[in-house]
């Protein structure tokens, strides 16, 4: 190996530790973030209940019995509890270490076989926890891609646990916002009662759709026709609904905007190490090309 190689592959694998390293920084970071981000995900979501029931609909709360508003407040705390275990959980079950783990292709199964391989195996934890809380959306995928051979780089195979993640909190929050509009629609909050699907839609409305709100508070003007007109008229309905925004939960909790801010700045520190990653690896694919070339290189060829 020459000396240029050999100075490379010492630098890539000085940036692989360092990489593996970030990971573990990476899981203690978002371990912190997610801790902080549950208790704020709670209160916001009491508070925005708060401004819906006596602010957005007060009529409708007042009409409540005791024992009624009671149990309300009660299942809105449990769904915002399990919503609080199950983002702490997110991390826990699919560390950023695991990710990077590297394992010899004989001692890995691929993916597609491993549910038929493990069906006489102890229950998977992730399995357990998904049965045990409806609220929790991780995909499986977290955890099968950490144990598949994928060819990719470490930085790669981190950004994407991160990407990952992110995209599981946030469909944490639109559970969790849909849920507490069921809630809020059994109990009988709304003046008129919406269908299942458009209180769902009604987390996938952007803010800028929505007339001004307390946060995380959705303020919608929907048109519902009346079917039992030859020519339906059409009517204007006000929904006020839950609307949980990683964004406003971050802005008014100093822990979690924090904590937020050290994970963009391990992001950052990601992407310059990915950036020279790939920069080293494209490096020594030239030098072993160039080293090829060379081996077989003959001045003059014999003749077949």
């Amino acid at each position: 190996m020459s000396g240029s190689l050999r100075d490379l592959e010492e630098d890539i694998a000085s940036l692989e530790e360092a990489i593996v390293k970030l990971a573990q920084e990476f899981n203690d970071a978002y371990e912190n973030y997610l801790t902080a981000l549950g208790k704020a995900v709670r209160q916001q979501l009491i508070l925005a209940s708060y401004h819906l029931c006596t602010q957005g609909y007060p009529e409708s709360f007042l009409k409540l019995s005791y024992s009624q508003r009671q149990k309300l407040q009660q299942n809105l705390q449990a769904v915002a509890s399990n919503t609080q275990k199950s983002l702490l959980a997110l991390v826990q079950l699919s560390s950023a270490s695991q990710a990077l783990e590297e394992k010899e292709p004989e001692q890995t199964q691929p993916t597609e076989e491993i549910d038929e391989d493990d069906s006489d195996e102890d229950d998977d934890p992730l399995e357990a926890l998904l049965c045990e809380n409806e609220s929790l959306e991780l995909s499986p995928d977290l955890l099968l891609r950490a144990r598949s051979p994928e060819p990719l780089s470490l930085p790669e195979r981190l950004a994407k646990w991160q990407e990952d993640l992110e995209k599981s909190i946030h469909r944490l929050l639109k559970t969790l916002s849909q849920e507490s509009n069921l809630l809020l629609q059994k109990a009988d909050l709304f003046p008129i009662h919406f269908p299942q699907a458009v209180l769902e839609a009604a987390t996938e409305a952007p803010a800028e759709t929505s007339v001004a709100s307390p946060p995380n508070l959705l303020n919608l003007m929907i048109q519902a026709e009346n079917p039992e007109d030859d020519q339906p008229a059409t009517n204007v309905a006000r929904l006020i609904a839950v609307h949980l925004r990683l964004s406003e939960i971050e802005f008014a909790d100093a822990t979690v905007m924090s904590a937020r801010h050290h994970i963009r700045h391990l992001s950052a520190q990601l992407n310059k190490a990915g950036r020279s990653y790939q920069k080293k690896q494209r490096e020594r694919t030239v030098l072993e090309a160039e080293a090829a070339w060379r081996a077989s290189w003959f001045e003059d060829y014999p003749k077949s």
